[in-house]
This record gives structure tokens, sequence and C-alpha cells, in this order.
């Protein structure tokens, strides 16, 4: 049977593997998105991580009258916070169930096995924590009409590029700042058959994948179940992201218990894990009365959980297009 010995080793090379591994992908994933997601290492301490600003100051340049004889009052406007919420999220794995009898193959090379479930984790962390932010900017941008095209209704309704080129519209004359498109591989492929050229691969992870067209806006293919849902038919949800328009903060927080069990036939031993990681969608604050502390997926996917506060719609994350 293992020692203490070898728990410890296991220990220290599935966490190692694990944040080792995430940190690579995370730096190569932030720069493949051109900075639309960003997955960064933070330390909140509480439930919610808060951030004051100036808000933009609507008609601060006015016109003048340089031939006023008379003392004319002018409209004073004022300088306002604003206030910018992210939502921690607390995520961790069952337990795992790794017998005793499997350790006495683990103490001729614990590392291996620790090695092991330490990557492994590192992408499945990477993936819920990808799910969730999309789910969150989905729901977020979802409730906002303006940002909002849905084209399922329409005698075509799959996707489309002149879709996407109608879903920057939102944006106007920033729309070149829509640098990154997230979708599903079904629209995707809906593209690919309007010859649509995605032949540069810039990133694979797990069931991730990054590409260029040559129109200069990048593409982030994953069948995330964020990014498709079901209403009579089936919808799918593409995203249209500008730089920092998703930001997911790691708390570094991560705890990890062996527990062993006598009692039964065999001894029983298994391994669970926990942490946690903020979301944020720019523009958008988390509404602590409505959404409150420690959301599952239901409150993050719910739309009035996350309170605009862009004064123009052009400063939100980005657009939304959804497709059949």
């Amino acid at each position: 049977m293992a020692s203490i010995t070898d728990l410890q080793v296991f220990n220290e090379y599935a966490y190692s593997s694990a944040t080792e591994v995430l940190r690579q992908q995370v730096d190569l994933f932030n720069a493949a998105t051109r900075g639309a997601i960003v997955l960064r290492s933070s330390a909140h301490q509480g439930d919610f991580s808060e951030l004051a600003f100036f808000k933009k100051i609507s008609g601060l340049v006015r016109r003048r009258d340089a031939y006023d004889g008379t003392p004319t009052a002018v409209a004073a406007v004022d300088i306002e916070h604003l206030l910018d919420v992210s939502v921690k999220v607390a995520a961790g794995t069952p337990p795992v169930n790794i017998p005793p009898s499997q350790y006495r193959w683990i103490q001729q090379n614990p590392e291996v096995a620790g090695a092991a479930m330490g990557q492994q984790l590192a992408v499945d962390m990477f993936a819920d924590m990808l799910n969730t932010s999309l789910l969150s900017a989905s729901a977020a941008l979802g409730q906002q009409a303006a940002l909002t095209t849905d084209k399922s209704g329409e005698a075509t309704p799959t996707a489309t590029f002149s879709y996407l080129l109608d879903a920057t519209r939102a944006m106007g004359d920033r729309a070149q700042e829509v640098t990154c498109w997230v979708m599903h591989s079904k629209p995707m492929f809906d593209l690919h058959a309007e010859a649509l050229s995605n032949s540069a691969s810039l990133f694979s992870y797990g069931t991730v994948n990054v590409m260029s067209d040559p129109f200069g806006r990048v593409f982030v293919v994953t069948d995330s179940p964020s990014l498709h849902y079901t209403d009579v038919d089936e919808h799918y949800r593409t995203l249209g992201l500008r730089p920092g328009a998703i930001v997911v903060g790691q708390n570094n927080d991560y705890e990890d218990n062996w527990d062993t069990t006598n009692g039964y036939e065999n001894i029983q031993r298994t391994y669970q894990a926990e942490w946690s990681f903020n979301v944020g969608v720019n523009g958008f604050a988390w509404d602590k009365a409505n959404g409150l502390a420690n959301p599952g997926a239901t409150e993050l996917g719910t739309g009035t959980n996350w309170d605009p506060y862009y004064s123009d719609q052009k400063d939100a994350a980005g657009v939304l297009l959804v497709t059949l």
C-alpha cells in the first residue's frame, strides 16, 4: 500500500502539473484571441470584486457665445462613478476513487499518476472557465436588443458572413474593434459552406480551436454548451468580442485532500480538489441583489443578473449573433 510520502508526491505532481499546463495554455489562449477573452491570475477575497471608475461625461464640449454681453447661466454636468462588479464562481472535482491497489504501482513512480491527473484536470479547468465566461457574456449581451442580431427566423437562418457583418453594425464606426468571433462548430461549418477560407490555425487545446480568416478577425471555435440552446429548434450563439470583453480571474486558491476510509472489504481512498475564479463582462456589472453570491449556471445564464453600465453601446463587451 502507498505510504504517506507517496501521497505527498502524488499531490505535488498533480498540482504542479495542472498549474503549469494551465498557465502555459492560458498565455497562448490570451494571445490567440487578441485579448478578447482574458484569463489571468488574481486574488479576490470576497464573493465579488468591485472596481470603481469615472463614467464618460456626456456633452463635455459645448458651443460658446463669445458675444454674450450678459451673464447667461450654463447647465452643469456631473462627473459620476460607475462600479464594475465581477462575481466569484466556486468549482471543484468530485471525489476521485484511487484504490490502494493502484498505489502499489504508484509506489514505483507516483509522479507519473500525479502528472497524468494534473494534465487532465488542467484541460477540464480551462474548459469550465471558458464555458462559464461564455455563458455569462451570452446572457449579458442577449438582454440588450441593440447588441443582439437574431437571424434564426430568416429564410436562411444559418450563419453567413453577411450576418456577421450585420451583427457588427451595432458598433458603428468602431466595428473594427470587434477582433474575435467565438462560435460553435456548427455555424463555423455553415461559414465554410460559403467558401470562407479559414486555413490558418493559431491555437488548439482540448475542444477549443482558434483560427483566422483573410478578413482579419479571429475565429475561436468551441462546441461549448454555452453557445447553443434549444427553443423548438437548435439555436447557436456567436459572440463578436472587443479586447477585454471577458475577464476570468483565477484566485490561486487551489486546495486538495485525500480521504482514506476503513470498514469495507477493501480500503477506500479518494482524491478531491476545489478552487474558485471570478468572471466579469466588460460593460456589465454583476447584480449582487438579484444574482447573489456563489452563483451556479442558472444564475450566470440569466441576463437580468448582469446590469449594463456603459453610456455608449460601442463600449460594451461586443455583439451577439443568433442563428440556427
